[in-house]
């Protein structure tokens, strides 16, 4: 829907409250944009509520306060009444350097930019994914949570804590007055509506609305038109659990008579066309109970059916695995993958649990981990752990160690000298010049990234989440200042397999079989291979690969993955938590490859780094299961924040019940050695290729990208050639 002036109301909300707290500014705010907000229910619509719509000034979970001044400029142009121009200018005047992120861009040194923008690292700005207690909601209602909030006000010890508990009622009255005013606009559409049908529908939504979210959840259709609303009033993040918290509603209304499995089936659609609509992210089925039984029931195994119905790119679905999966739930996983639709991406809680551990998360709590975003890890309801703080290309580290810290495409000093690498005389000096770099920036990075979070905390709470997450209530904290259970931090990685590569290239190739000297190494990645092309030709004549099951490489990307993950860990964030590290490249690997120099495992200069954990693009030769045995080395338990694989499998291969079996057991293997994550692309090259020539006829082709599934047409080229690029295994 095109956007247009709707009076700015947030703005307006946020300014009239100068000098109060600012967890109550942006609640007002909020219910400002929520009283004054445009509201529409479509003629198929069953499941009601979008977003609070777009507007030139407003808060969101990720950006905090956002300014769109692109947008704003574009109206001036526009707008012939000057009255408006005059109230959006001193709009404008006020929010100026009020925007949660040009505070932070501002914080930046020009050192730290330079770095950020040739792609070291990139740290902060965003404010991160969380999963809220959907459960809580749906068990007390917004009346239970105001109950617990007047229960607490009691005990407030001075002003600051009054006003920021008189912002979690506010942002209760606002989300109430969010569903009244669906259930009062279906009271309007009867007047026009002729249809007997529709009419009974219109009166069903518009008591739905009048109850929940207020009051508890009695009914599947209650329950989900709660989430629901909940779901858009967040600004669309990811539902967690959903097969959890959605299923006593799921046997009541099927076991009471309510509602027929039909019936069920048919609302559970209507909601995944929701989710379509919003590009909603990660929904989570299956995995373990608190208490450590098998958590899978009928409403998994139901989703996994509508996903493999409408073959959508949203929601990002994940589905968590241990050894008392049922063989069933595993089977009907698999027949989704070979679909093609990149989904359910696949967690092994052997490997993701005792991760949680290591961070002192009790075991029930990790036991409830689910994924957001694009594969990041969580504890429903109960933290904040980032998502994402930040990442490190440690192949940018790597061309710094071999170049004195200086940038080899632009020659600017961004890293420390760590010495000229035509005099080192051992590989242990390059790995050693290698891991100065990586302990120079882990550090940098965090600051960074501890520095945005201090700037969310102090300029963008969210009274929502606060309400929403474990423990923010009664410590009279802030989600984004240290409120909730658990507030560790996560840092990404990009290019492991090229890092282990290169090393491996250097250490056989300059050191034991001295084929290629430093200098002539150095000064060929300088000139990019031009000129050089003997050298290039040595370096693509290694046999040591990551991904091929060859212990020389692959202890290689077991020290640096260990090293880099264990230096985080020496950092505790703002909010007061542990940093941890993890594997999720999203879009970046082509875009971090593009600031990356020529590197030793005979990559050119500005080409896509490797994708994910996985090796690099047509370098593994040996199949799958060596694939997966190079990556099992790693200890994935050091992998707090998602260590994600991707895999890709010829659609020709995948027909047969023999060809899913086999690859159930690869998977289940993997494993059981240790893997924590994968996801898996069954396409073939000549589709990918016809798609990127002829995108109007392949418009619904679903591709796994880095973490999340996309229509592959509407990715950039250098992201679709990247996805080309990757190897396609057989069985």
């Amino acid at each position: 829907m095109e956007w247009k002036y709707w009076g700015e109301p947030f703005a307006k909300g946020y300014m009239a409250t100068e000098g109060k707290h600012p967890a109550l500014r942006i609640a007002t705010g909020i219910w400002k944009a929520v009283q004054s907000m445009p509201v529409y229910i479509e003629p198929e619509d069953v499941i009601v509520g979008d977003p609070i719509p777009h507007a030139i000034v407003k808060y969101t979970f990720g950006a905090g306060i956002h300014v769109d001044r692109d947008l704003a400029q574009k109206y001036l142009a526009e707008e012939k009444d000057d009255a408006i121009r005059s109230e959006l200018n001193r709009i404008l005047e006020y929010f100026e350097n009020k925007s949660t992120c040009e505070i932070f861009d501002r914080s930046l040194s020009e050192y730290e930019k330079r770095c950020i923008e040739m792609k070291v690292f990139w740290a902060g700005r965003w404010g991160g994914h969380t999963l809220l207690d959907y459960d809580l909601l749906l068990r007390e209602g917004t009346i239970g949570l105001r109950q617990r909030i007047n229960q607490r006000m009691v005990r407030a010890q001075n002003n600051d804590e009054r006003e920021w508990l008189q912002s979690l009622i506010l942002i209760c009255h606002a989300f109430e007055d969010f569903a009244l005013r669906y259930a009062a606009r279906a009271r309007e559409m009867l007047d026009s509506e002729t249809d007997p049908d529709r009419r009974r529908e219109l009166l069903s939504i518009e008591a739905v609305c009048r109850r929940v979210p207020m009051y508890p959840a009695t009914t599947w259709r209650e329950a989900l038109q709660a989430f629901w609303f909940a779901f858009v009033f967040d600004n669309i993040d990811s539902p967690g659990r959903f097969d959890q918290y959605m299923y006593p509603y799921f046997r009541h209304s099927l076991d009471s008579g309510q509602i027929t499995r039909d019936e069920i089936q048919q609302l559970l659609e209507k909601l995944w066309i929701r989710f379509e609509r919003v590009r909603a992210w990660n929904l989570c089925i299956g995995g373990q109970t608190a208490d450590g039984e098998d958590a899978t029931n009928e409403l998994s195994y139901m989703i996994l059916d509508v996903a493999k119905k409408y073959g959508y790119q949203a929601p990002n679905l994940t589905m968590r695995c241990h050894k008392n999966t049922p063989l069933s739930l595993w089977d009907k996983a698999i027949d989704v993958i070979a679909s093609g639709i990149g989904m359910p991406a696949l967690y092994n809680d052997e490997a993701v649990i005792p991760a949680m551990l290591r961070f002192g998360i009790p075991l029930p709590d990790a036991r409830d981990y689910a994924m957001n975003g694009c594969n990041q890890i969580d504890i429903q309801g109960k933290s904040h752990m980032g998502l994402e703080d930040g990442e490190l290309n440690l192949l940018k580290c790597l061309e710094l160690a071999l170049n004195r810290g200086r940038c080899r495409l632009t020659g600017q000093q961004l890293g420390p000298d760590t010495g000229d690498p035509r005099e080192f005389k051992t590989f242990d000096q390059v790995m050693a010049a290698y891991k100065k770099q990586v302990e120079y920036f882990t550090r940098l990075l965090t600051d960074v990234a501890n520095r945005s979070q201090k700037i969310y905390a102090e300029h963008a709470p969210d009274p929502f989440r606060s309400l929403l997450v474990s423990d923010c209530m009664e410590k009279c904290r802030d989600f984004k200042d240290g409120g909730p259970r658990y507030n560790h931090g996560q840092i990404l990685t990009e290019g492991i397999a090229n890092t282990a590569d290169s090393l491996a290239a250097i250490k056989r190739l300059v050191f034991e079989e001295k084929r290629i000297s430093m200098a002539r190494l150095v000064e060929a990645l300088d000139k990019d291979f031009e000129g050089h092309e003997d050298v290039k030709n040595i370096l693509d004549a290694n046999v040591h690969r990551y991904g091929n099951d060859d212990d020389y490489v692959d202890s290689i990307a077991v020290e640096i993955v260990g090293h880099f993950f264990s230096e985080l860990m020496k950092y505790r964030t703002y909010r007061g938590g542990i940093y941890g590290g993890g594997c999720s490249t999203f879009v970046r690997a082509p875009e971090f490859g593009m600031y990356t120099g020529a590197t030793p495992d005979g990559r050119y200069a500005r080409t896509p780094v490797a994708d994910s954990v996985g090796p690099c693009q047509g370098k593994d030769r040996k199949g799958p299961t060596a694939v997966l045995n190079s990556v099992a080395k790693v200890d994935h338990t050091l992998a707090q924040s998602g260590y994600v694989l991707n895999l890709k499998f010829n659609k020709s291969l995948l027909q047969s019940y023999e060809a899913k079996q086999a690859l159930r057991d690869l998977i289940r293997t993997f494993f059981m050695k240790g893997g924590q994550q994968i996801q898996i692309n069954v396409l073939s090259a000549d589709e990918l290729i016809a798609a990127k020539r002829e995108p109007e006829k392949y418009r619904n082709l679903v591709v796994r990208v880095g973490g999340f599934s996309a229509y592959f047409v509407d990715l950039n080229s250098a992201l679709q050639d990247d996805i080309i690029a990757r190897t396609a295994h057989g069985l």
